[in-house]
Order: structure tokens, then C-alpha cells, then sequence
């Protein structure tokens, strides 16, 4: 290589010089039109710079912190429950199948709210648990941004899924209005964490006057202090515990019946199941012997006065959402 060079003249090597510089040129213009050296969503591939006294190797940029956050409507409307079974094979002692039984297999039939996350900083890939699980019918939750459909039960019982991906309960999820808070957890590959958390209310659809039991026993629906329930499509919100009592049918109108009970006493109201206005109430003595002693010392002209008030308060609240410090 020393020989040709040493055999060029000065314009020789001019001239080389300036064909050098514009093959180069014309490399990084063609490079650009090809997109080289320009990231894009798959993964780019740099070259790393050489470190020099005068240019010293860059330090490695820090990852932004991680942070999770979550969002999604605020009400969730569903059914209690029920419990569902399935069959299986009963076998001989040889193996041979001799006829089938019936199996528990869990509880189905409550609703599910979609609940959007999004994940920013940290190192990826991030593991998430929303609600206490990692996936949902739809599959594992994975990646910086996606919707859980979380449940809407308040409950500590055991999810299993079946071959068709669908959110089941080994045990009666036992599920009521209230409030829920939908808790979510990352943690990144460097093993940092961050919480966020999405508070929803659930309301009880209740339709029927009574439901079955994990025994199949008929119950009364019991309607909590505090909370908001829909009952026979009517949002309804308790002043004190109370029951459903039997539907009624009055001069061709049917309706339903809400109970309440007080030291002895038992004040209901009827509900016309068209229009929700309120067709009729009682307060009566029930149970109470007439020797017995009050516990309160009120008067019976004061817990008559109570119960009245407690279903005035009721019908008030027909047809209004939860409040925000409801129980």
C-alpha cells in the first residue's frame, strides 16, 4: 500500500480525495433514504461510540420511575350469584362406568367491570396483579398499557376458570352492595413496584323476593344500612337493615313489599312495581308481648314515629345513585 501511494502525483491524489468524500456522502444520503441509523418500533441496533480522553464514555441514562394508573367506571350492577353443578362418571371396581352423579362445580353469575391500566417507566417487562389476580377471561394481564375485567364481588373466596376461560368462585362469593376498592400491583424486571387504585360501588340487583341458599333453602333478601340496591329495577337506598317481604297484587296493581322491624314492631311499605310510587304502609305491633319491657324506654308513639320515618326516608331515595360516602 506504501508503493501506491508513493507512485501518485499531488493532482492524483487531489483527485481521490474528492471521489473519497463524495462516495461517502452519497452513502449517508442513501443510508437516510433507507432508514438506516433511525429507530422505529422494532428494535434499532447502534453501533456503540469509542471512549476517548477528549470524548469519554456517556454514563447509562437512568430509567424513569414506575408508576401505574388505573381507571374505569365508577358503578358496578350485578346478581347475587348461584351456585351451579355439573355431572361426572360413577365406576366400578373394574373401571367400568356404571352410571353418573351429580357434582358442585362453583358459582357463577356475577358481573364484571373493565378497568383500564397504564404503565410508564421502570424496566421492562412488568408483572401486574389487578384485584388480586394476573390474568382475566381474556388471558394473562402483560404489557405497559391494556383493560382487566375485574370482578365485582367483595370477597376473600377462591377464582378458578373453567376450559372456557370464564371467572368462577369455589364458594359462595356472598355478594352485596358496598363499596370496593380494585387494587393493582407492578413490579418491573428490577423488581421496583407501584400501587395504584380504582374505588368502584356495587349495587345488588335483587328481582326476586327470595333466593336459594348453598343448601337450596329459600331466603329473604336482607338489605344492608347504608347501601344502595336495585330492587325490581328500582335504585333504592336503606336508612336501617331491612328485608324484602312477598310481592302483593292490589286492584289489578302489582307491586312489592319492604320490611322493616323496630322493639316489636314492624313497619312495611308497598311499592307498585310499574311506576315505583308507593301504594301503600303499615306499622303494626308483631311480636312484642304486651308485658314486655321497651329496651330503648321510648314510647310506642315514638318507635311508630321511627318506622314511619324510615320508610318516608326510603321512598326519598328512589331512583338516586349511591352517595360518595355510602356504606
Amino acid at each position: 500500500m506504501t508503493a501506491r501511494w508513493q507512485r501518485l502525483r499531488p493532482r492524483d491524489i487531489t483527485l481521490f480525495v474528492v471521489v473519497a468524500v463524495a462516495v461517502a456522502v452519497a452513502v449517508v444520503i442513501v443510508g437516510r433514504e433507507l432508514g438506516i441509523g433511525q429507530q422505529t418500533d422494532a428494535t434499532a441496533v447502534s453501533t456503540p461510540a469509542v471512549a476517548s480522553a477528549s470524548h469519554p464514555e456517556p454514563e447509562a441514562e437512568e430509567a424513569s420511575p414506575l408508576t401505574l394508573s388505573l381507571w374505569g367506571a365508577e358503578i358496578c350492577e350485578t346478581e347475587r350469584g348461584r351456585g351451579y353443578a355439573g355431572s361426572e362418571f360413577i365406576y366400578d371396581d373394574d373401571g367400568k362406568a356404571i352410571g353418573t352423579r351429580s357434582t358442585y362445580r362453583g358459582w357463577d353469575g356475577f358481573a364484571e367491570l373493565p378497568v383500564r391500566w397504564e404503565i410508564s417507566g421502570g424496566t421492562p417487562p412488568y408483572a401486574l396483579v389487578i384485584d388480586n389476580e394476573t390474568r382475566d377471561g381474556d388471558g394473562p394481564y402483560e404489557g405497559a398499557s391494556g383493560v382487566a375485567y375485574a370482578s365485582c364481588a367483595v370477597t376473600s373466596a377462591e377464582v378458578f376458570y373453567t376450559e372456557y376461560d370464564e371467572r368462577r368462585y369455589r364458594s359462595d362469593p356472598r355478594i352485596d352492595s358496598g363499596p370496593k376498592a380494585i387494587r393493582a400491583t407492578v413490579t418491573d424486571s428490577t423488581g421496583a413496584t407501584a400501587v395504584a387504585s380504582h374505588d368502584i360501588y356495587v349495587i345488588l340487583n335483587v328481582e326476586g323476593d327470595v333466593y336459594l341458599d348453598s343448601n337450596g333453602a329459600p331466603v329473604s333478601h336482607r338489605f344492608g344500612k347504608g347501601k344502595t340496591y336495585r330492587v325490581k329495577g328500582f335504585l333504592l337506598t336503606f336508612p336501617a337493615d331491612a328485608e324484602s317481604g312477598d310481592t302483593y297484587e292490589s286492584h289489578g296493581e302489582s307491586g312489592f313489599t319492604i320490611l322493616f322491624s323496630l322493639e316489636g314492631y314492624r313497619g312495611w311499605i308497598a311499592i307498585a312495581s310499574d311506576t315505583g310510587t308507593e301504594h301503600s304502609r303499615v306499622v303494626e305491633l308483631y311480636s312484642r308481648p304486651a308485658d314486655a319491657v321497651q329496651g330503648s324506654g321510648s314510647t310506642d308513639e315514638d318507635v311508630k314515629a321511627a318506622l314511619n320515618s324510615l320508610l318516608t326516608d326510603l321512598m326519598r331515595s328512589l331512583g338516586k345513585p349511591p352517595s360518595a360516602g355510602a356504606q
